[in-house]
């Protein structure tokens, strides 16, 4: 297993809670709301609060998430990391140097199959599955599969019980947009 310590990642979808997450002990910050009209000033807040900037690059609005695209996110925006399910983006984020995490969306056994196959030569930073009940279910397959590999779970993280969940099965952390859940009282820290 990775040795990372268990943590929350902040999913800013909704602008009005940024400051909550810029204020939370979390090292980093997911941007999963942004354009590319907003992501600048927005990645400037994030880096000057001390935490690394973390997008969702399929969902930036007015973006391409092309090899060009990919290249201006790190470049120019100074991105530090991309969570996407294009392995495409994949490929360009590993190219202009950026931490990638795979994000799998666990709709049935088939979609499980087929991003078992899809991770058997994976070389980003991790994985994402969602939604975060299922991923509880198929998480020792792909602990299995991508052992030395950060393995979080997210969508419907949005009670301590499920987060208390999520952590209990293995998971190295968790993403969710749900601020109440941003706490300190939910992070792990190195030494603890």
């Amino acid at each position: 297993m990775n040795s990372r310590a268990w943590r929350v990642i902040p999913s800013v979808r909704d602008l009005r809670n940024l400051d909550d997450a810029l204020s939370c002990s979390s090292a980093e910050v997911l941007l999963s709301n942004v354009h590319i009209g907003n992501l600048e000033g927005l990645a400037r807040r994030v880096h000057g609060a001390g935490k690394q900037v973390l997008v969702q690059s399929d969902l930036i609005g007015g973006f391409r998430a092309d090899a060009d695209g990919l290249l201006l996110l790190r470049n120019q925006f100074e991105v530090d990391g991309v969570f996407t399910s294009s392995h495409s983006a994949l490929s360009g984020a590993k190219r202009s140097g950026m931490r990638r995490y795979f994000r799998v969306a666990l709709m049935d056994s088939r979609s499980v199959s087929t991003a078992l196959e899809a991770l058997k030569s994976f070389t980003g930073a991790g994985v994402e599955l969602l939604p975060s009940p299922a991923a509880v279910d198929v998480l020792p397959r792909f602990r299995r599969l991508l052992p030395d590999k950060e393995i979080l779970a997210g969508g419907f993280i949005n009670t301590p019980a499920r987060l208390a969940q999520v952590r209990a099965a293995g998971f190295n952390g968790a993403t969710t947009s749900t601020n109440s859940m941003w706490s300190d009282s939910n992070e792990v820290h190195p030494g603890n």
